[in-house]
């Protein structure tokens, strides 16, 4: 299984975040890497629990069928790339509600009696999280609480069953120069 799943959160096509979506696949296209694209907006994926949704989570259950969808992309990829903005240092409540409400118990991870996680992804052998950010990468790492590394790569997906998790931030995007963003983009083919 060689097969690569994007994850997609931004809803401006024309924003740098789309840029880097492009560049991507583009890169495996040129590797003639299998990949889909899953577009949590394009989607319209509801990233908001309702009181019936949470009363399933136990369960290991859920009422959206893109949850059933999303889940069976996880089961069926080796690598995982996300893509979207930093927003209040932080990712975006659509990325946090993918992770909510398709990382369900019983499904894409079990719990011990001692309480200790253990993930079902284990297909998943490398994780690449792709963002831009208006505050520099420093900034969020030192003075923000590094919320992608720590918790997301360093606790969720490794909960999951993810092996390898990388973070690859643009920073300060608002004050950036074309020339800057293409180093960024051109520097994704050492990662791809």
């Amino acid at each position: 299984m060689t097969k690569t799943l994007i994850i997609y959160a931004h809803p401006y096509e024309k924003s740098f975040n789309h840029a880097i979506l492009q560049q991507v696949e583009a890169l495996l296209v040129q590797k003639a890497s299998p990949y889909e694209v899953i577009d949590l907006y394009e989607d319209g994926f509801n990233p908001a629990y309702s009181k019936e949704e949470l009363a399933l989570f136990n369960k290991g259950q859920a009422l959206d069928p893109l949850v059933f969808k999303y889940q069976e992309a996880l089961a069926a990829c080796s690598r995982l790339i996300m893509i979207f903005p930093v927003w209040w240092a932080d990712m975006p409540a659509i990325v946090k509600g993918f992770e909510d409400k398709v990382f369900l118990k019983n499904k894409i991870y079990q719990e011990t009696k001692t309480r200790r996680l253990v993930g079902r992804l284990t297909n998943i052998r490398e994780v690449l999280v792709l963002t831009t950010s208006a505050a520099p990468t420093f900034y969020l790492k030192l003075f923000c609480g590094n919320v992608i590394k720590k918790a997301m790569l360093g606790h969720t997906f490794k909960a999951i069953g993810a092996s390898r998790r990388k973070w690859l931030n643009f920073g300060n995007i608002g004050v950036s120069t074309a020339e800057q963003r293409q180093a960024f983009l051109d520097k994704l083919a050492n990662k791809i």
